[in-house]
């Protein structure tokens, strides 16, 4: 038992600093980003990435995008500023800015994931 518990206290010590050396403002930042990127995404990548529209791999579909996340952000981030296929650069909407275009990747990745792992988890068996 008491083994387990120093197990527990490594694994959990260098997270528990790491959060506490974050000053609030870092919190508030990565929160700004993601409602930035989540407000970006429903304004000018929703249309497509929710249905599909022209082949645009579905948010909530991990399948569709496992080879471009494969290839990598770079990858990715090239895609969403340049435009691929029948995607125009920044989604048609040449007003954002390349910073408003990488919070709406991020944050699309990031709900690929979280769904990802929100599936995986109601598999397991409950308690």
């Amino acid at each position: 038992m008491a083994s387990a518990a120093i197990r527990l206290l490594l694994v959990l010590t260098p997270l528990v600093l790491w959060v506490f050396s974050l000053g609030p403002q870092d919190g508030i930042a990565v929160a700004s980003e993601r409602l930035v990127g989540r407000d970006i995404f429903l304004q000018n990548c929703a249309a497509c990435h929710v249905n599909g529209v022209a082949q645009a791999p579905r948010i909530g579909n991990r399948a569709e995008w496992e080879p471009r996340l494969a290839a990598g952000r770079q990858s990715l981030l090239s895609s969403v500023l340049r435009g691929k296929g029948g995607m125009p650069p920044k989604g048609g909407n040449a007003s954002i800015s390349d910073a408003q275009a990488t919070a709406a990747l991020d944050y699309i990745v990031g709900r690929v994931l979280e769904l990802e792992n929100e599936v995986e988890a109601a598999k397991r068996p409950g308690p």
